[in-house]
C-alpha cells in the first residue's frame, strides 16, 4: 500500500489561497467571488501571509444557499 491510501489527506487549520480552494474543489476566483468578497470566509493576514480559517470555510460552505 502507498501512503495515500493508508492515510487520508489532513487539511491544516490555517490554509493559504491555493490551498483553500482546493480544500473545498471550486476554482481560486470562485472561491474569491463567492466566499472572501461577500464576506463567508474571512482573509486573516499574519506574519507568514494571507491565511484561511478551514472552520469558517467549513461552515461557509454548509450554509451555501443562506
Amino acid at each position: 500500500m502507498t501512503a495515500d491510501m493508508e492515510q487520508p489527506q489532513s487539511w491544516p487549520k490555517w490554509m493559504k489561497r491555493t490551498e483553500a480552494h482546493k480544500y473545498i474543489s471550486v476554482a481560486d476566483n470562485t472561491f474569491i467571488k463567492r466566499y472572501v468578497n461577500t464576506g463567508k470566509v474571512r482573509a486573516y493576514p499574519t506574519e507568514h501571509g494571507i491565511r484561511y480559517d478551514r472552520d469558517e470555510i467549513d461552515e461557509a460552505v454548509r450554509h451555501y444557499y443562506d
